[in-house]
């Protein structure tokens, strides 16, 4: 039933979300899925009109991907510079960052993932004659940090728990490919 002269008894609820933006004055996790670290600044989050608060890395990736909106808040007088919270230390800030293949203890990887802690995710080029499959963390200087050997036959069930437990912000195409299906690229 239309009324059209009525307000819906949620009327107060339109009102537009002011979001806050600075260093965060308590602590708690960032609000980025899976990240353990502690929140340095929050930031707008145009998507819903609110603010999210992130950790330095975030903040970094954040800067990354809304250019435009961080050039604003860099120019707003009564806001701290957020670029000093914005620090990728030796972590992946995209994907595209990532080599496509490395070698690690003279083993030829290829990329598959970058998780949301920054670090990217290396699988076996070539698995081993009694099938089993290397998946490596690596941080930006290409050190290794994790390492986990499981059969070839486990390495889909790997990365699905890898993207549930640890969160991943970006699939290699051939990755994505191989887990949903259809034609790996050509090289």
């Amino acid at each position: 039933m239309s009324r059209p002269r009525s307000q819906p008894w949620y009327s107060g609820a339109h009102r537009a979300l002011e979001p806050e933006v600075g260093p965060v004055d308590e602590h708690g996790l960032c609000e980025c899925g899976h990240c353990d670290r502690e929140q340095r600044y929050r930031l707008p989050w145009p998507e819903v009109g609110g603010d999210v608060a992130y950790c330095g890395y975030h903040v970094a990736r954040y800067r990354h991907h809304n250019r435009e909106l961080w050039e604003r808040l860099r120019s707003l007088d009564d806001v701290e510079d957020p670029d000093v919270h914005a620090v990728a230390g030796d972590r992946f800030l995209t994907l595209d960052e990532v080599p496509e293949e490395i070698s690690v203890d003279g083993e030829r990887m290829r990329r598959v993932a970058l998780a949301v802690d920054g670090w990217a995710l290396f699988d076996s080029a070539e698995p081993d004659d009694d099938g089993k499959v290397r998946f490596v963390t690596v941080d930006r200087n290409l050190e290794p940090r994790e390492s986990v050997e499981i059969s070839r036959s486990s390495a889909g069930e790997f990365l699905n728990w890898f993207r549930e437990h640890e969160g991943v912000h970006d699939l290699d195409a051939d990755a994505r490919h191989a887990l949903y299906g259809g034609e790996p690229r050509d090289d």
